[in-house]
């Protein structure tokens, strides 16, 4: 079983994600020649073969290999055989890492959608979290996050999303989802976040 200091040391990932994914794949719009972040998507640079393709390719993979230990700490501080929530950030963190090796248009970008996943992921790891504590602290953001992800969701199967501001929204409810690893990586330790035996 791990250590608590080292569950602790792991949950630090979950400071990487959001400023990962915002400030690579913005650095990579701004040197991106014709591309517009508001109406576009960060994947769309993926389909140009210069710098702002290597870019955003490295803050898919750097938001999905941080997601992958980060989910490890959930499912260590949990204390339970099986994390559902841990599970949930570990299949987004795939996600995230398929986006940064296949370019958008294949199946393999995004891995067959199953980034998905990720809506489920705060939801269910609060409710594998045992410090009364610390659940307290992530309720209400949690309750936002998510309801955030399905309206997400919402809006781009009844194709509700504003015409020309996909990518603005794209950015907006990803940074949402990417806030709960960073507010537990700051409330787990301060909190004295401890395993109920």
């Amino acid at each position: 079983m791990m250590s608590e200091k080292t569950s602790a040391l792991l949950a630090k990932a979950g400071f990487i994600p959001l400023p990962a994914w915002l400030g690579l794949s913005t650095l990579a719009g701004l040197l991106a020649v014709g591309y517009d972040p508001i109406a576009s998507h960060v994947s769309v640079m993926t389909l140009e073969d210069n710098l702002s393709h290597t870019l955003a390719n490295i803050a898919a993979l750097a938001v999905g290999l941080s997601l992958l230990v980060f989910g490890t700490a959930v499912w260590a501080i949990s204390g339970r055989v099986f994390s559902a929530g841990a599970a949930c950030w570990m299949i987004f963190g795939v996600a995230m890492i398929s986006n940064g090796i296949w370019p958008m248009g294949t199946p393999m970008h995004g891995f067959y959608v199953i980034g998905i996943f990720n809506i489920l992921a705060p939801a269910l790891s609060l409710l594998d979290v045992q410090s009364a504590e610390l659940r307290s602290k992530l309720y209400a953001v949690t309750v936002f996050v998510s309801l955030a992800g399905v309206t997400y969701l919402w809006l781009l199967l009844t194709g509700f999303e504003p015409e020309g501001y996909s990518g603005l929204f794209q950015r907006f409810f990803g940074s949402i989802n990417l806030v709960w690893p960073l507010l537990f990586a700051y409330y787990h330790p301060r909190l004295g976040s401890e395993i109920d035996k």
